[in-house]
């Protein structure tokens, strides 16, 4: 501004002494021209970065990297922001790897105790005995390649129109062996319902509702209900094991969580199986909740959309709730 003033006063004073033909009014004329422009660019530049700040400052609140949109000026704040932002990624990320190996490495000391406890076995006819450490060493190895799927971001999810009553068949006879060697006795209200999902994925959730009804069993038996109105199926899934603390409820499907009934020694828990059915409930555009009695029950109830046009709307809702 002060730049632009000198400079019509210097053109004042050079046409006031050196071009004496040159009138007052015409002068007056060329010094507000001069002005006007000065001015109109200098609006058009102030409400320019006006708005790049606004932008700025809205694109801050955003959780991945900004930088990409203010190319090529990029502002302080937009490098500081997208830093942290990258530094808070790789350190996830680091976290992610070492629960991975983590998780490797524990399900690699287990298999080899199945292996040795296999080793003992033979030259003896103890097939019940050996058929369990092989049921134990496949679900260790489904569950260490399930763990890497899921945390390292890699779940391929392919929804198709599929039979529930099929996929909960399939489940119960994934697990058959223990089942039956745990003398459960499994009660199905289900009648012919069809559900949008990923068949692999959604019998996995199944198998983990089973397996946990297995280690936690007290009374031996599970209730599996089901029933579909226009938008969605509810799957209810009922063991009467040792249950949930109350106090543990809210947490039950946090990473890592282990209960008190766990911690006791009785049982065993890595806290990861409910947390990956939540994960990969959400993943299927569904949801899990659940309800307990401590010594009592633990009831489960999943809800999956009828067809592929619901799964945009669980994500709106779910964005619209946030």
């Amino acid at each position: 501004m002060i730049f632009s003033l000198i400079i019509v006063l210097s053109f004042n004073v050079y046409a006031l002494w050196l071009l004496p033909s040159i009138t007052f009014s015409d002068l007056v004329y060329w010094d507000v021209l001069v002005l006007s422009v000065w001015l109109a660019v200098f609006l058009v530049g102030f409400f320019r970065k006006k708005v790049r700040l606004h932008r700025i400052g809205r694109c801050l609140r955003e959780p991945g990297p900004i930088a990409p949109l203010f190319l090529p000026y990029i502002d302080q704040e937009v490098y500081f922001h997208d830093v942290d932002r990258l530094q808070d990624e790789l350190e996830q990320e680091r976290c992610r790897n070492s629960e991975l190996k983590d998780g490797i490495d524990r399900i690699v000391h287990e298999l080899k105790a199945s292996l040795a406890t296999l080793s003992l076995c033979q030259g003896q006819a103890d097939q019940d005995t050996t058929r369990l450490v092989i049921e134990t060493m496949n679900r260790q190895l489904g569950f260490l390649l399930l763990q890497s799927r899921l945390e390292t971001s890699v779940m391929d999810v392919q929804f198709q129109k599929s039979d529930l009553r099929s996929l909960i068949g399939t489940a119960i006879k994934n697990n058959k062996y223990l089942l039956i060697r745990s003398r459960f006795e499994i009660r199905i209200d289900c009648p012919p319902l069809s559900v949008y999902t990923d068949p692999e994925w959604f019998i996995y959730v199944l198998d983990q509702l089973l397996m946990n009804a297995i280690k936690y069993r007290r009374d031996p038996l599970i209730e599996i209900r089901a029933f579909q109105d226009e938008n969605e199926t509810v799957i209810e899934f009922k063991d009467h094991g040792i249950g949930i603390e109350s106090r543990d409820l809210l947490q039950v499907f946090e990473k890592g969580f282990t209960g008190g009934n766990t911690r006791s020694g009785t049982y065993r828990s890595t806290g990861m199986g409910l947390y990956f059915v939540r994960t990969v409930m959400d993943r299927l555009s569904g949801s899990v909740e659940v309800q307990s009695a401590a010594g009592s029950y633990t009831l489960f109830t999943l809800r999956l959309f009828n067809d592929a046009r619901m799964t945009w709307l669980r994500k709106k809702m779910d964005h619209t709730d946030l």
